[in-house]
């Protein structure tokens, strides 16, 4: 039978079997194999720019995570060699500065605050904010260098220069910033674990398997202060991020007020 049109095939008396039964199924066959084995190319742009790729790395970045942003992929998705993208961004570290600026770029200045108390509240909400939009900011910032560029300095400047009030110094300064940063790392990194938006007695027992076992380790006997937090009314604990994010920062500047508290009289 033909192996294209499944309909009978003649056979010679002499030479190969035939598996066609005429030489238009062949041809047919042949264009269907090579078809198959053609990739598939994404249009090539009109024209390659820098800020293209930095917007294509930044949208590849938010669905698949700095672990899915290779220049390879990034080629692929733009329809282009992978050498076309070294002709704008000498190293993968050059594109992730760049990412960083275009994604703080995007939100507007917060308007200017009264205090600095304020300021360094809304620089923590606008930091948060940044981490739920793009997980991937993170890793890049969360570290003793950062890529650094103007939007990113603006913002340490617009902190800084609220700190100055206090007439602290350099080390006071920077010890405040990152410690009010730092805890909104953190709170970044619990929650794009799971990207929950709640903590809490619920949150960690999310089954019934492992609610029995949080009620074994939660032994009144042995660990009655922890027991009595995560069993307490109605069923422990249950906070959302947001919450944690604006009670932690006030915490901490309640702190930086009193332990300064003749500057900010």
């Amino acid at each position: 039978m033909c192996a294209q049109c499944g309909a009978e095939v003649v056979q010679a008396d002499r030479g190969r079997v035939r598996r066609y039964c005429s030489r238009s199924c062949q041809g047919r066959a042949y264009r269907a194999r090579r078809d198959r084995r053609t990739p598939v190319r994404h249009p090539r742009p009109a024209k390659l720019t820098a800020v293209l790729i930095t917007r294509t790395a930044v949208d590849l970045a938010d669905r698949d995570g700095l672990d899915g942003l290779t220049m390879r992929r990034l080629a692929g998705e733009l329809g282009v060699a992978t050498a076309a993208l070294y002709r704008h961004f000498p190293d993968r570290e050059a594109l992730l500065a760049a990412m960083t600026e275009l994604a703080l770029d995007e939100t507007p200045d917060p308007a200017p605050a009264p205090t600095w108390y304020a300021t360094l509240a809304i620089e923590a909400e606008e930091e948060w904010r940044l981490y739920r939009r793009h997980p991937w900011m993170l890793t890049v910032l969360a570290r003793t260098r950062p890529p650094l560029g103007p939007t990113l300095l603006d913002s340490v400047e617009r902190a800084f220069a609220a700190l100055d009030e206090l007439d602290l110094t350099s080390a006071q300064m920077l010890t405040i910033y990152l410690a009010y940063s730092g805890m909104v790392q953190g709170l970044a990194l619990m929650w794009s674990t799971d990207r929950g938006d709640r903590i809490g007695a619920g949150a960690l027992a999310a089954s019934d398997r492992m609610r029995d076992e949080l009620a074994e380790l939660l032994d009144p006997s042995t660990r009655p202060v922890v027991h009595r937090v995560f069993t307490g009314e109605p069923a422990g604990p249950d906070l959302s991020f947001d919450e944690l994010l604006t009670a932690g920062v006030g915490l901490l500047l309640d702190g930086v007020a009193v332990r300064h508290r003749p500057a900010t009289e």
